[in-house]
Protein backbone atom coordinates (compact mmCIF):
# COMPACT_ATOMS: atom_id res chain seq x y z
CA UNK A 1 0.00 0.00 0.00
CA UNK A 2 1.15 3.64 -0.44
CA UNK A 3 0.70 6.63 1.75
CA UNK A 4 -2.41 8.69 0.73
CA UNK A 5 0.08 11.52 0.78
CA UNK A 6 3.45 11.07 -0.59
CA UNK A 7 2.88 8.09 -2.61
CA UNK A 8 5.59 6.35 -1.28
CA UNK A 9 5.27 2.42 0.69
CA UNK A 10 3.20 2.68 3.70
CA UNK A 11 4.30 1.48 7.55
CA UNK A 12 0.67 1.69 9.35
CA UNK A 13 -2.79 2.35 9.07
CA UNK A 14 -4.32 5.50 10.24
CA UNK A 15 -6.67 3.99 13.31
CA UNK A 16 -8.90 6.94 12.99
CA UNK A 17 -9.54 7.80 9.15
CA UNK A 18 -7.87 4.15 8.05
CA UNK A 19 -5.61 6.13 5.60
CA UNK A 20 -2.24 4.36 4.76
CA UNK A 21 0.64 6.64 6.31
CA UNK A 22 4.01 6.56 5.52
CA UNK A 23 6.87 6.57 8.05
CA UNK A 24 7.23 10.78 7.90
CA UNK A 25 3.36 11.08 8.02
CA UNK A 26 2.95 8.61 10.69
CA UNK A 27 2.22 9.78 14.53
CA UNK A 28 2.65 7.69 17.05
CA UNK A 29 0.20 7.74 19.81
CA UNK A 30 1.24 4.72 22.17
CA UNK A 31 -2.37 3.13 21.07
CA UNK A 32 -2.52 3.46 17.37
CA UNK A 33 -0.86 5.27 14.71
CA UNK A 34 -2.41 8.82 13.48
CA UNK A 35 -2.02 10.90 10.44
CA UNK A 36 -2.66 14.08 11.67
CA UNK A 37 -3.71 16.24 14.42
CA UNK A 38 -7.25 16.04 14.30
CA UNK A 39 -6.82 11.91 13.86
CA UNK A 40 -4.39 11.91 16.95
CA UNK A 41 -7.85 13.84 18.61
CA UNK A 42 -9.84 11.64 17.17
CA UNK A 43 -7.64 8.81 18.64
CA UNK A 44 -7.53 9.22 22.02
CA UNK A 45 -11.56 9.82 21.83
CA UNK A 46 -11.66 6.33 20.54
CA UNK A 47 -9.30 5.18 22.77
CA UNK A 48 -11.34 6.99 25.97
CA UNK A 49 -14.50 5.33 24.39
CA UNK A 50 -13.14 1.87 24.78
CA UNK A 51 -11.52 2.14 27.77
CA UNK A 52 -14.97 3.13 29.14
CA UNK A 53 -16.63 0.39 27.38
CA UNK A 54 -14.37 -2.09 28.54
CA UNK A 55 -15.08 -1.02 32.43
CA UNK A 56 -18.97 -1.45 31.29
CA UNK A 57 -18.79 -4.71 30.10
CA UNK A 58 -16.04 -6.05 32.63
CA UNK A 59 -14.09 -7.90 29.75
CA UNK A 60 -11.00 -9.03 30.93
CA UNK A 61 -12.18 -8.84 34.68
CA UNK A 62 -12.50 -12.07 36.97
CA UNK A 63 -15.18 -10.93 38.86
CA UNK A 64 -16.31 -13.44 41.66
CA UNK A 65 -19.72 -11.77 41.41
CA UNK A 66 -22.43 -12.42 39.32
CA UNK A 67 -23.46 -9.52 36.93
CA UNK A 68 -26.57 -7.12 38.01
CA UNK A 69 -28.38 -8.84 35.87
CA UNK A 70 -28.16 -12.46 36.61
CA UNK A 71 -28.56 -11.35 40.32
CA UNK A 72 -32.09 -10.12 39.31
CA UNK A 73 -33.21 -13.42 37.77
CA UNK A 74 -32.20 -15.13 41.13
CA UNK A 75 -34.17 -12.68 43.03
CA UNK A 76 -37.74 -13.32 40.77
CA UNK A 77 -36.95 -16.90 41.17
CA UNK A 78 -36.10 -17.08 44.48
CA UNK A 79 -39.73 -14.80 45.28
CA UNK A 80 -41.61 -16.23 42.92
CA UNK A 81 -41.00 -19.52 44.49
CA UNK A 82 -40.76 -18.43 47.96
CA UNK A 83 -44.50 -16.88 47.49
CA UNK A 84 -45.37 -20.61 45.65
CA UNK A 85 -44.38 -22.08 48.75
CA UNK A 86 -46.20 -19.56 51.04
CA UNK A 87 -49.25 -20.46 49.23
CA UNK A 88 -48.72 -23.90 49.25
CA UNK A 89 -48.53 -24.06 52.93
CA UNK A 90 -51.19 -21.52 53.58
CA UNK A 91 -53.51 -22.58 51.06
CA UNK A 92 -52.65 -26.67 51.60
CA UNK A 93 -52.21 -27.08 47.58
CA UNK A 94 -49.69 -26.15 45.57
CA UNK A 95 -49.44 -22.53 43.32
CA UNK A 96 -48.09 -23.85 39.83
CA UNK A 97 -48.34 -20.70 38.78
CA UNK A 98 -45.44 -19.30 40.84
CA UNK A 99 -43.73 -22.31 40.98
CA UNK A 100 -43.90 -22.32 37.06
CA UNK A 101 -42.28 -18.62 37.07
CA UNK A 102 -40.07 -19.25 39.35
CA UNK A 103 -38.60 -21.81 37.78
CA UNK A 104 -38.18 -19.96 34.51
CA UNK A 105 -36.28 -17.22 36.27
CA UNK A 106 -33.90 -19.56 37.18
CA UNK A 107 -33.67 -21.25 33.90
CA UNK A 108 -33.29 -17.50 32.51
CA UNK A 109 -30.46 -16.64 34.72
CA UNK A 110 -28.80 -19.95 34.29
CA UNK A 111 -28.97 -19.32 30.81
CA UNK A 112 -27.57 -15.78 30.66
CA UNK A 113 -24.65 -16.93 33.27
CA UNK A 114 -23.73 -19.10 31.01
CA UNK A 115 -23.59 -16.57 27.89
CA UNK A 116 -22.23 -14.10 30.17
CA UNK A 117 -18.84 -16.79 31.06
CA UNK A 118 -18.96 -18.10 27.25
CA UNK A 119 -18.65 -14.46 26.38
CA UNK A 120 -16.16 -13.21 29.11
CA UNK A 121 -18.17 -10.33 30.01
CA UNK A 122 -19.39 -9.19 33.27
CA UNK A 123 -22.63 -7.25 32.88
Amino acid sequence: MKCFTHQVDSVGICKSCNKAVCSECAVDTGRGLACSDFCVEELNDINVIMDKSKQIYGIGNDSKLPPTGILMYMFFAAAFIGFGVYQTILKGRPDYFLFVMGTGFLVVGGLAWYRNRKLNINC
